[in-house]
């Protein structure tokens, strides 16, 4: 059953005025989406009608090593006067985009409620954020939407479920900030896995009920597990490239680049090694702890910025025997990549232009 997310006013976002914003879609076109990434900002211009998604336009803004590291803005300055003139450039200004939450930093939680009114919820859930829920981070922006699914206390009692989703609020408000800077209205942020969902629905009625995303990148991995079309699970895995002997200026190579380096030095392989292991152990605790009913994934899509899927693909199958693993699916899409992998790598920001 599909997750039918309700109409949020979303705020208009600035620096003088720092509202909370929505993490769920309202109904509106029209936008750019685009996501902050340690290399740079990444963005996708689309169109979509009931079959296919055209892509209009896409660009990637490159910044040096260490102006963001794993979504937080390190050096303002140099940000600022990198993509000011570059976003002029490519036409940014004046564009309305919806920006994708750094999974690092995001935080994912069903909670239960008893039955009250619609206008209390919010109230309700920040207290539970205060006091019973341990969030990782100070000061969260969060939202929230209620699921179909009831679930009895210990008395028997009847609980309301509530998806909560929390990211930073300094995190957000850099980004608030930024682009207020470079005169590119920020509509709302949502989180990659919401992004990546929309996309997926595009191609395919989902058969399976819980299934795993992998964004692949070189500086990090995500895994997103879905049951139906409600993202109950995210994990970050950090990739330490500094354990395969390469340095910061390398670092910043850009992905096709770095993996052939990798490759030339004899590297590869103990890097897809060290990261199936991480992606075994993250699955089987999600599996086994996160679910405790018996639960296994059916179907695992490797996405991301990486220019070998196929070699990824290659390694879970030989080591994950219960899930059929699979590229995500791309056929529906229309665009004039010359690559197939280069086209994975805009997903999320694909999936952001889609909001509406």
């Amino acid at each position: 059953m599909k997750l039918t997310l309700p109409e949020i006013k979303v705020p208009k976002l600035s620096s003088k005025a720092l509202k909370i914003p929505s993490f769920f879609p309202r109904k509106k076109s029209g936008y750019v989406g685009m996501i902050l990434e340690d290399g740079g900002l990444r963005y996708a211009e689309v169109r979509h009608d009931a079959r296919e998604v055209h892509i209009k336009k896409t660009g990637f803004i490159e910044l040096d090593s260490g102006v963001i590291e794993r979504g937080k803005i390190i050096d303002r300055v140099r940000i600022e006067s990198e993509f000011g003139m570059r976003v002029r450039e490519e036409q940014l200004r004046g564009k309305k985009a919806v920006l994708a939450v750094p999974s690092s930093s995001v935080f994912i939680r069903k909670v239960s409620l008893p039955p009250v009114p619609d206008k209390e919820v919010r109230m309700l859930l920040e207290v539970e954020l205060e006091s019973t829920i341990h969030v990782p981070f100070p000061r969260p922006y969060f939202d929230y939407h209620k699921l179909e699914q009831v679930v009895t206390d210990e008395q028997g009692e009847e609980q309301d479920q509530y998806l909560v989703v929390a990211a930073p609020g300094d995190v957000i408000d850099q980004y608030i900030e930024l682009f207020d800077l470079l005169h590119i209205e920020l509509m709302a942020v949502e989180i990659e896995p919401l992004a990546l969902y929309r996309v997926l629905d595009k191609r395919q009625e989902m058969e399976e009920k819980d299934f795993m995303i992998v964004q692949l990148g070189l500086h990090g991995v995500n895994v997103f597990f879905f049951q139906g079309s409600v993202p109950e699970f995210v994990r970050n895995i950090p990739i330490d490239l500094t354990n395969y002997n390469i340095t910061l200026d390398e670092r910043g190579m850009q992905s096709y680049s770095l993996i052939q380096y990798m490759k030339d030095r004899g590297m590869f392989d103990g890097f897809a090694r060290d990261l199936m292991r991480e992606l075994e152990r993250v699955l089987t605790f999600y599996e086994f702890n996160i679910k405790k009913d018996g639960t296994r994934v059916q179907k695992i899509y490797l996405t991301g910025d990486f220019p070998n899927i196929e070699k990824m693909i290659s390694v879970l199958r030989k080591n994950i025997e219960h899930a059929d693993v699979m590229r995500f699916p791309d056929d529906h899409i229309v665009h004039s990549f010359a690559e197939q992998d280069e086209l994975q790598a805009y997903m999320v920001p694909i999936g952001l232009s889609m909001r509406g």
